[in-house]
């Protein structure tokens, strides 16, 4: 998909935001995730600096994510229970319109497509039909084909870490399966007896994120436990701001382990995974959200976890006794995750775990505000703007045992003077 850039850049702010999930990430490991998130920063502002779009540097970020096996994005997701590479992706704009893949198989780099779906659906259709912003499956894949980008093969796609964390979850399931079977056969000769049941965590160290939730010894399936220890929940997310101030947003994921084929996961699905509030015409500050969201995506999908953390910091309101007050966006931030998505019916009253972390931007003509909050044990994190020569990069980490973590940084409007109600960010 080729990047569109204009003659120069202005000089205006310009920055990106990036995240390459949340969960446990191994203390060995944290210099390759940091790695992975600060050159997809570095990668995004070169497309910012030569005047680039929003739109494309967010899609070049995430290509970046996307070919680190690290990842579970592109190449080296997780696979299918049939041990298949099938992704999601979506991609927003400034003006809130979006392309979005879902269970899309045979993509080297889904947000490429999301991109395309996002372009095709500003283009008027003959006989006045409709165009998609939202493609899945083989349906996705034959898109891409029409359109010229081509298809690769599965195997391309399967790192050798991904291969060896299918076969040992087969393995796992099926012997889980077998063991089921043999328990239910019995029961059935014995109606007396009672089925036994494993409620060890499934994997030793996610003890402080999870319960089991999966049959015995199987790794939580919207993890990736990879053999250093690391336990990612799975989408990758960017942010960025271009010249013309115009943000946009895009996520990217591999989806859960051993998941059924079709299964469409948060970072397809738009005001789950991936949310931007445009700026009002008629608002003389230009206010405008963006936020990308990582963790457990079926629960992020009852919360509609992006769509309603902009809207709280957008707005600078939390939920309090059922009513919604004004608050700082750090308070909104932690209340989006403790109040919002934990207390949620859907989310308090299930068997899964509620794991999420949030990246959101806040931006007006006065400056760019960036927020983030986890309730896993680590995110990893990095911005960069215009003005530095480096990204800023984090791999934040909470107390454990579900504790909220976040933080954040201001960066003022490179024209614009401090103002008194400015909030600028130790």
């Amino acid at each position: 998909m080729p990047l569109h850039f204009r003659p120069h850049y202005r000089g205006d702010t310009v920055a990106v935001f990036i995240h390459a999930g949340a969960g446990y990430h191994s203390k060995q490991n944290e210099y390759l995730h940091l790695a992975a998130v600060s050159d997809a920063a570095r990668t995004a502002m070169a497309v910012l600096k030569n005047g680039g779009a929003a739109t494309d540097a967010v899609e070049i970020a995430i290509r970046v994510l996307e070919d680190r096996e690290i990842t579970n994005a592109g190449f080296g997701s997780n696979l299918t229970m049939h041990g298949e590479v099938e992704c999601d992706a979506t991609l927003v704009d400034h003006l809130g319109r979006s392309g979005a893949v879902g269970a899309v198989p045979q993509i080297k780099n889904p947000i490429a497509l999301a991109r395309l779906v996002l372009e095709e659906s500003t283009k008027p259709l003959a006989l006045q039909r409709v165009p998609p912003n939202l493609l899945v499956g083989q349906g996705a894949a034959d898109f891409a084909q029409a359109y010229g980008m081509p298809l690769v093969s599965n195997d391309s796609l399967v790192s050798d870490c991904a291969r060896d964390r299918w076969i040992r979850w087969k393995k796992d399931l099926d012997r889980v399966t077998r063991e089921e079977q043999e328990a239910l056969a019995r029961n059935r000769r014995q109606p007396s007896t009672q089925l036994e049941t494993n409620d060890s965590a499934p994997v030793g160290s996610a003890k402080a994120l999870n319960r089991a939730t999966t049959p015995a010894n199987l790794p939580q399936p919207g993890l990736v436990v990879d053999d250093d220890g690391d336990i990612i929940t799975d989408t990758v997310g960017a942010i960025a701001i271009d010249c013309l101030g115009r943000i946009a947003a895009g996520s990217s994921s591999g989806g859960i382990g051993m998941k059924h084929k079709g299964r469409c996961g948060p970072a397809a699905l738009v005001g789950i995974g991936t949310a931007v509030i445009p700026a009002d015409a008629q608002d003389p500050d230009q206010m405008c959200c963006a936020g990308v969201t990582s963790g457990t995506g079926e629960h992020m999908a009852t919360t509609m976890a992006a769509a309603i953390a902009c809207d709280r910091i957008y707005n600078s309101v939390k939920k309090e006794n059922g009513h919604l007050v004004a608050c700082t966006e750090e308070e909104a931030m932690k209340s989006v995750i403790a109040n919002d998505f934990m207390q949620h019916p859907g989310v308090a009253d299930s068997h899964c775990v509620g794991a999420i972390g949030i990246l959101s931007v806040k931006k007006s003509k006065h400056g760019i505000w960036f927020y983030f909050g986890h309730n896993t044990d680590s995110f990893a994190l990095a911005s960069m703007t215009g003005e530095e020569k480096k990204p800023v990069s984090t791999m934040s980490r909470s107390r454990g045992n579900g504790s909220i973590a976040g933080g954040g940084r201001s960066i003022r409007s490179k024209y614009t003077p401090r103002r008194r109600d400015d909030k600028p960010r130790a």
